[in-house]
């Protein structure tokens, strides 16, 4: 009889590795998204876009070299909802760039950049 219970063991020790390694995929690639759009909404997507080509633009990673870590800030959200400013850090192999944009809800309800600021600090 051990024999059965140390391989239901074995088991519930593969299945829990399992779980732990699919959380730790949700959380590295789907939750930083999931989180922007529940607390912001609509301009999550346009956030997460900008976010992404930074962290591929030349112009940046020419001054950071590779980029190990990213952060991300919610500076202004009006109580209508109808302006943002975010800032989002990039930490990079050289030095660090600091993002801040600032966007604004057109009358279409479509979320538009306004503008964009970027500061490079070693």
């Amino acid at each position: 009889m051990p024999a059965k219970s140390r391989g239901l063991q074995n088991w519930h020790v593969l299945l829990l590795g399992a779980l732990a390694f699919a959380a730790y995929y949700f959380v590295k690639n789907m939750g930083q998204r999931t989180l922007m759009k529940a607390v912001l909404g609509e301009p999550a997507d346009l956030i997460n876009a900008a976010m992404n080509s930074a962290r591929i633009s030349p112009r940046i990673t020419n001054r950071t070299g590779r980029i190990t870590s990213k952060n991300f800030k919610v500076e202004k959200l009006s109580a209508k909802k109808d302006s943002l400013a975010f800032r989002f850090f990039l930490e990079g192999e050289q030095s660090a760039a600091t993002i801040k944009l600032w966007m604004a809800r057109q009358p279409s309800g479509e979320w538009k950049l306004v503008k964009s600021d970027t500061l490079f600090t070693k």
